[in-house]
């Protein structure tokens, strides 16, 4: 969980510096070409057999909604705000999880655990709010679409905690993704067929497409592949917990790519939350 949360919040900077070269959709295309061709490799022990397995074409579908809706949505919100702001209303989807979780499957984390979510928050909160001030309304379009992005992020989490023990983490990733990228694809030739983004894949240099097909692993394979093996392990609320790591790795992230440097505030937030992973651990 710890290695998932450092890619997303890792990654989540490399694609907020990707997108001022790149659209959102191509960007995502090529992300998500090389994600799935990682996979496929991590996946070669148990191919081509457990492609076949009885639900796992159920399970792909489960892809639609991350990464297809969840990055889609996302990276255009990321285009329109900053990587600490994208980092952070990401990082909410802990309470996003537990609630989802409690509407579709009635499962209620221990009030211990929903504590230590509310503590997390209020770091969460540390971390963002002087941030958010700062930008003002001029960052409230992308804040929304990272928000709607987070809460099918969410739901994903709660549908593929009732599958992951039924297929190997690797092929179930790379058959989820194979259904996001898809469904990029689509968006992609719908968006340059309406004229709303003119620029081609085959404009961008090579530099660029190494860096964005090696965001693509950390962000979708790497960070996948991990999430979905520890989330074998912990229910929906617990692996949401660990979930608010992403920030304090997107801080860290953020100083070192894009030079944005982190207040007293958003440090003692990032404090705040990893104290609160570490209290939660015993709740798990």
């Amino acid at each position: 969980m710890i290695g998932s949360a450092a890619c997303w919040g890792f990654a989540t900077v490399m694609s907020r510096d990707l997108l001022d070269t790149m659209s959102s959709s191509a960007l995502l295309v090529v992300q998500l070409t090389a994600s799935v061709a990682a996979l496929l490799l991590l996946a070669i022990p148990n191919a081509p057999w457990r492609y076949r397995s009885n639900g796992i074409g159920q399970a792909a579908l489960i892809g639609i909604l991350e990464p297809g809706l969840t990055y889609t949505i996302g990276l255009v919100g990321l285009s329109l705000t900053s990587a600490n702001s994208a980092s952070v209303i990401s990082a909410s989807e802990p309470v996003l999880i537990v609630l989802v979780a409690w509407l579709l499957l009635r499962q209620r984390p221990s009030p211990a655990l929903i504590g230590c979510i509310g503590l997390a928050v209020v770091g969460l909160l540390l971390v963002s709010g002087e941030a958010l001030i700062e930008r003002g309304q001029t960052s409230s379009a992308g804040d929304s679409l990272i928000v709607l992005a987070t809460l099918f992020a969410a739901s994903y989490v709660v549908l593929s905690s009732r599958v992951t023990g039924d297929f190997p983490a690797a092929t179930l990733a790379s058959a989820q993704q194979i259904v996001g990228l898809a469904f990029a694809i689509g968006v992609f030739l719908i968006v340059q067929s309406a004229g709303l983004e003119r620029q081609t894949l085959i404009a961008l240099s090579p530099g660029v497409l190494a860096y964005a097909a090696f965001s693509g692993v950390i962000q979708y394979a790497l960070a996948f592949w991990l999430y979905l093996v520890g989330l074998r392990y912990l229910s929906p609320a617990a692996a949401g917990l660990w979930l608010t790591l992403v920030p304090v790795f997107g801080l860290i992230g953020a100083y070192v790519w894009l030079h944005e440097i982190p207040t007293g505030w958003m440090i003692a937030g990032a404090a705040l939350i990893i104290g609160a992973v570490v209290i939660g651990r015993s709740q798990e």
